[in-house]
Order: structure tokens, then C-alpha cells, then sequence
């Protein structure tokens, strides 16, 4: 009777002790599948007023709704809605506010979004970008593109040889910038929103609502680049396609102009480096024997901005025997 009266005791102490031992906390439950015909969803911030919005991405668009309760009732419209074949490229980006925006360049305007963490902005730019590039490519083939990229051919400055392709994918960065009444942009009328879009060898300057760029210049054309503030300059030599002289932009803030700035110039440098190791042919051997000219490399130390204040430059140094890319002290190598 007293082993039958403990025996219940001692199973039952057991099974406390055990419980004791459990995990205090269980594995968090995995995130929702996304409903069919959705790819990613979650709250995002939009750039300008940190409106907190649920976005919703699909094969062929972005749209948002005010919460994702009225998403999920089907009752409600969304708020907005971009497509994606209208986007001209997007983008990883930061300024002064936001640390981990996504930004999307349409034909006509520019639409940010902003992030919470690094991941999920990774997580973001590249579910846009893999169903950016599916719909640009299925796109690119229709008649009404066609006729689009027709309409939009209305001035260049330089030969068309020298022009990039107008498929997105061949622009390895994009900003918007408005460019100012100043040097280049008064004499050759390029004032306004642009998109500038640097390609492996060019930088463009293309109009909304147009893919093609209106003005295409050669980096080895660049004499030097900077930024003051939220503008960001270019100086341009005799072989540019605009002729001498410099162009002024204004970006967000003084944080993308230097992105801007830093990004052009690593551009230049390695476009320079990939010109000078290069073999050179006999002809130009035998000319720079003969005493020709030799490449100058620019020592800039500032200049300052006809918008006021000190301009941040740098040289990108000739890429071409004969042509001088300074205006100011050189070196002869």
C-alpha cells in the first residue's frame, strides 16, 4: 500500500522535474507565405514624410495600401501603384534622413522607399530588381516602346556612336538632379530635372519622360568633378560632346552629392587605370618616341563655387596623349 501510495508521488515529481527543464520561450512561427500572385509584402517608409505604408509587390507592379488590414479586406483600393516596365532603374541609396532607402526612377518622377534594417532593404532591391528586370525584358520587344524611344529622340549632342544604349540595365547607377542656369547649362539650355545615369564609359543626362539621354558625355572627357553643399559640378574639355566648359546640378542634399562625386570619380580613376595598361599599338610607340605629347595629371587644390562657398574637386587626369585635362598645375609623367 505505501509503494502503490508513493509511486504516484514519485511520477508525478518526475513530470514536474521535467517541465522544469523546458525551454522557457518556444521558436518564434516562420513569417506568412505571401498569397498567390503577391512576391514580397511589409511595411516600408515613404522617403519624403516617414509615412509608415503597406507595400505589396507583384509580377508587374508596386502598389501600397494605408495598413495592411485594409490590404488583406480586399475592399479597398491601393493608394498608389507603379509599374514596374515604367521604371528606369532602382536603386540602394542614403541620405541625411534615411540610412536604407530603395529608390525607384520612373520616366516621370522619383519614389523612394525607406527601410528599417540593411537586410530588408537588401531584401527588397532584389525582389524589385529580379521582377524589374522580367518585365523590362518582356517590354523591350513591344511596339509601343518602340514608338516611345522614337518620340523622345528630340536632340543629342555628339555623334550617335557615342550614345549608350537605352536598355536600363546598361546604367550602373542612377540620380535625380536638377540642373542649374550656369556655364554649360545656360549656353546649351540643360536646366531642369534630369536622371543622371552613369554607364561603365558615359555619364547621361536624360529628360522625364524620356528614356534616352538628351546630352551623353565621355568620362575621358571629365577634367575634374566636385561638390559644394547639395551641388555637385563637372568640368568638361574641348572633346566633350557640349564643348568646354562646366555643368552644375543640384541633388537631395549634400549627402547624395557626394555620393554622387565619389561615384563618378572611382569611375574615371578605373576607367584611367583600364587606358593606361592597356598595350599600346606601334604607331602610338613610335609617336611617343618621337617626342610627343605627354599625359598630364592635374593637381587641383579647390576651387571655389560661382554658387558660393569651396568646392571639393578632383582630377581625373588625361586618358589620351595630347589632350591636357587641367586647368590649373600639372605634372608631366
Amino acid at each position: 500500500c505505501l509503494l502503490r501510495g508513493v509511486a504516484p508521488n514519485v511520477e508525478r515529481g518526475e513530470m514536474k522535474g521535467q517541465r522544469r527543464h523546458l525551454p522557457a520561450t518556444s521558436p518564434a512561427p516562420l513569417p506568412p507565405c505571401p498569397p498567390p500572385g503577391v512576391r514580397k509584402c511589409g511595411y516600408l517608409r515613404k522617403q519624403k514624410h516617414g509615412h509608415k505604408r503597406f507595400f505589396v509587390l507583384r509580377p508587374a507592379r508596386l502598389e501600397y495600401y494605408e495598413s495592411e488590414k485594409k490590404w488583406r479586406s480586399k475592399s479597398t483600393a491601393p493608394k498608389r501603384t507603379i509599374v514596374l516596365d515604367a521604371c528606369l532603374n532602382i536603386h540602394k541609396r542614403a541620405d541625411a534622413k534615411h540610412k536604407h532607402l530603395i529608390a525607384l526612377y520612373t520616366r516621370d518622377e522619383y519614389f523612394a522607399l525607406a527601410a528599417e534594417s540593411e537586410p530588408e532593404q537588401e531584401a527588397w532591391y532584389q525582389a524589385i530588381t529580379e521582377l524589374l528586370h522580367e518585365s523590362q525584358a518582356a517590354a523591350l520587344g513591344s511596339p509601343r516602346h518602340q514608338s516611345h524611344l522614337a518620340s523622345c529622340e528630340d536632340f543629342s549632342y555628339g555623334p550617335p556612336g557615342c550614345r549608350p544604349p537605352p536598355a536600363p540595365a546598361a546604367y550602373r547607377e542612377v540620380w535625380q538632379v536638377t540642373l542649374k542656369p550656369k556655364g554649360l547649362g545656360q549656353s546649351r539650355n540643360l536646366t531642369g530635372v534630369h536622371r543622371l545615369c552613369l554607364a561603365a564609359r558615359t555619364v547621361g543626362l536624360v529628360r522625364l519622360n524620356c528614356d534616352r539621354p538628351c546630352v551623353t558625355l565621355q568620362l575621358m572627357n571629365i577634367r575634374r568633378c566636385g561638390h559644394s553643399d547639395s551641388f555637385f559640378f563637372m568640368e568638361l574639355g574641348r572633346s566633350a560632346s557640349t564643348g568646354p566648359g562646366e555643368l552644375w546640378m543640384q541633388a537631395d542634399d549634400s549627402v547624395v552629392a557626394q555620393n554622387i562625386h565619389e561615384t563618378i570619380l572611382e569611375a574615371m580613376k578605373a576607367l584611367r587605370e583600364l587606358v593606361e595598361f592597356r598595350p599600346r599599338s606601334k604607331s602610338q610607340s613610335s609617336s611617343s618616341s618621337s617626342g610627343g605629347a605627354a599625359t598630364t595629371v592635374a593637381v587641383n587644390a579647390g576651387a571655389l563655387s560661382p554658387l558660393g562657398g569651396q568646392v571639393a574637386t578632383h582630377s581625373g587626369g588625361s586618358l589620351a596623349l595630347g589632350h591636357s585635362s587641367s586647368l590649373g598645375p600639372k605634372l608631366t609623367t
